[in-house]
């Protein structure tokens, strides 16, 4: 009996599900703290400001966030008066969950994944998107929840936001399904061994970067809750652990997953030219070198969406939603249209 539960024991500590949760949730948050950090920097550099730097001088204010998080984290919750209670008190939580769940549905490796039957992976490929695109819906709720004019002119922009990128997004994944012609993540990642989907198919990849800027309120598309407009918008009324979930929790983790997304669709995922590992557990160092190949492509497009905000202006609502309907909508056509000419002429992976 003592030898069969040492037996479950070692097969749950060596659980691929496990690992796959536990290094999600671990490097996104470290790669988040990163993130915000070299935001924070970035925009002080470019604006003659020093940043982060009192709590932790010797790295250079790293653990800044972690003592911002802290303060609000122990402040006591306001519910603000004539404010839905529910929809105020479960908005931010619901956003946090949604913006990193989506992540969880779409495979790390080969064998990292949480979804274990194949043949229900394209499902979550799916669902993955639904969840994403389901994100600026909760964040419209918690801005209505609120009773604040500021929060409700934030809702209405983000509002109107989707309706300008939610077309165009959906279009450039379409593209890039077409082009591969399967959901499975699997077989997307395997059919990118030589060339990345970003250069088969550059202005899907282009579309879907614009529209991820703007579904993660990035600049130059930070209208819903831009501080010198509309006072953060819907979470203008927010403070302490709400303020963490929504604010700031649930827009990175938003732009972690789509950055994710972005890794496997178009930047290779976990594909290394020559390298494939053994049998999971036997070869836990060449699936967690996979592992980190994946996190290194998904950090760098967040830090690039991080550095927008140190070099680019805020787009007024008009331009935006011109830019959306006019030149987005009609570049996710062309993408579409490329990628159905590539499947035709057999140029496809």
């Amino acid at each position: 009996m003592a030898i069969l539960l040492i037996d479950m024991d070692i097969s749950l500590l060596f659980s691929a599900r496990l690992w796959f949760f536990v290094l999600m949730f671990a490097v996104s948050s470290v790669i988040l703290l990163t993130v915000v950090w070299f935001e924070r920097k970035a925009a002080a550099r470019v604006q003659m400001r020093v940043g982060p730097y009192h709590v932790s001088p010797l790295l250079g204010g790293y653990l800044q966030l972690l003592a911002d998080a802290f303060k609000f984290i122990i402040s006591e919750p306001i519910v603000p008066r004539g404010a839905h209670k529910v929809l105020f008190v479960w908005g931010p939580p619901i956003f946090v969950t949604l913006a990193f769940g989506a992540s969880l549905l779409l495979p790390l490796t080969p064998e990292l994944r949480l979804i274990k039957d194949a043949g229900l992976l394209p499902y979550g490929f799916v669902f993955s998107l639904v969840i994403l695109l389901l994100v600026s819906i909760i964040i419209v709720i918690i801005g209505w929840s609120v009773n604040n004019k500021f929060a409700y002119i934030g809702a209405a922009r983000e509002a109107l936001l989707v309706a300008a990128y939610e077309i165009p997004l959906i279009l450039s994944v379409l593209a890039m399904v077409i082009l591969y012609g399967t959901l499975n993540p699997l077989e997307i990642v395997n059919k990118q061994t030589v060339l990345t989907g970003a250069v088969l198919n550059p202005i899907a990849f282009l579309v879907f970067i614009i529209a991820t800027a703007m579904a993660t309120a990035r600049f130059p598309f930070a209208i819903a809750d831009y501080e010198g407009d509309v006072a953060t918008g819907p979470y203008s009324d927010y403070g302490g652990i709400f303020l963490v979930l929504s604010f700031a929790g649930g827009t990175y983790y938003a732009t972690f997953s789509y950055s994710y997304l972005a890794t496997l669709l178009f930047l290779g995922g976990w594909a290394l030219p020559g390298f494939s590992p053994g049998p999971w557990p036997q070869d836990i160092i060449g699936h967690l070198m996979l592992a980190v190949w994946v996190f290194v492509k998904t950090s760098v497009l967040m830090f690039f969406f991080a550095f927008l905000r140190a070099v680019m202006p805020v787009l007024r609502l008009d331009q935006t939603l011109a830019l959306g309907w006019r030149g987005l909508l009609l570049l996710g056509v062309v993408a579409v249209a490329w990628s159905t000419a590539l499947r035709l002429l057999g140029v496809s992976p």
